[in-house]
């Protein structure tokens, strides 16, 4: 447990070190689109923010490790995920916190086995991000040089073991599976350029590091396993109509890298799965209450994705309180 501390300790001292040598974050036209679209995280105009989202997930095919993609026969595959996050601002606007915690209701149904459907607790994630550059969001002159600088924005992100493990399951369908079963620290950076005032684009990349931990085997011989780093990648397209109103289109990637047992790489542990998705954010009471619709997919195409026991659709509603400075 403490082994696993230091790197957190270390990235948090680090990031906050930087933050504070960064030019101090001047005040920002409030805007649709420079709210966050990552729950918890508080948007550029705001001190802080409580937010909840309601979640469903739905699998209709899978990708086997050789990236065949092939439908769900004869199986129900159903999440619901009530997720609670809050984010807030430090110091300085250039910093914040932010957590989550998802609540999830799990059903598996597979042929020849009896339906199950469990409730519990998802892994929770606590991060810091910065503001080390801001963009002007007045567009991109090439006569200005510094209309050309985008927001940069890096971050880490520890993620807990608070949902129970695959190695855990007492399950026949793994309906009670809820988390991840390890330590994780992440460690990436968002860049958004405002192309014109109300047309940006964004571009999202992290490396996750998954400690080792001890899983019991079958016959009860505890081994050590060490899951696969995983890489992220999203790219977003967000346009603001108005005060109110602004929609995105975004794809995302997500390599995890082969895992190793007792020191041995587990043969067709990696894994790569490729979504496209878009969102609409609508303020009810502007700043205070902002709602979030949001709609993902995985594309039912072989080789773009490669071991995803369970691909499908994903629908999100958002409701947050932004707090204003």
């Amino acid at each position: 447990m403490i082994l696993g501390r230091v790197p957190l300790l270390f990235a948090l001292s680090l990031l906050t070190s930087v933050v504070l040598w960064a030019p101090r974050v001047s005040a920002q036209a409030c805007c649709t689109a420079t709210a966050s679209s990552q729950l918890g995280v508080v948007g550029r105009c705001y001190r802080g923010v409580l937010a909840t989202q309601l979640g469903y997930d739905r699998a209709f095919g899978s990708f086997a490790r050789d990236g065949t993609y092939a439908g769900l026969d004869d199986a129900s595959v159903q999440d619901l995920t009530l997720t609670l996050a809050a984010g807030l601002r430090l110091f300085t606007p250039a910093l914040q916190v932010y957590t989550t915690l998802p609540l999830r209701l799990q059903q598996r149904s597979f042929s020849g086995v009896p339906s199950e459907t469990r409730v519990g607790t998802g892994d929770a994630t606590a991060g810091l991000r910065a503001i080390l550059v801001d963009d002007l969001m007045a567009g991109m002159d090439f006569g200005q040089p510094r209309t050309l600088l985008p927001f940069v924005e890096p971050f880490v992100v520890a993620r807990a073991p608070t949902g129970r493990a695959p190695s855990e399951s007492n399950t026949a369908t793994q309906a009670d599976v809820m988390g991840d079963g390890a330590w994780a620290l992440a460690g990436g950076v968002v860049l958004t350029k405002f192309v014109t005032v109300r047309q940006a684009v964004s571009a999202n990349a992290s490396y996750g590091h998954r400690f080792a931990h001890s899983v019991s085997g079958a016959a009860g011989v505890e081994r050590r396993f060490s899951p696969g780093a995983e890489i992220d990648v999203k790219l977003a397209y967000v346009e603001v109509l108005d005060l109110f109103w602004s929609w995105s289109l975004f794809a995302t990637v997500r390599w995890t890298l082969p895992a190793r047992s007792e020191g041995q790489t587990v043969d067709g542990s990696e894994s790569r799965r490729v979504r496209l998705g878009a969102s609409v954010s609508h303020y009810l009471t502007y700043p205070k209450w902002q709602l979030i619709g949001a709609v993902a997919f995985d594309p039912p195409v072989s080789d773009l994705s490669q071991g995803v026991p369970y691909a499908g659709a994903t629908a999100t509603l958002s409701m947050q309180r932004n707090f204003t400075f």
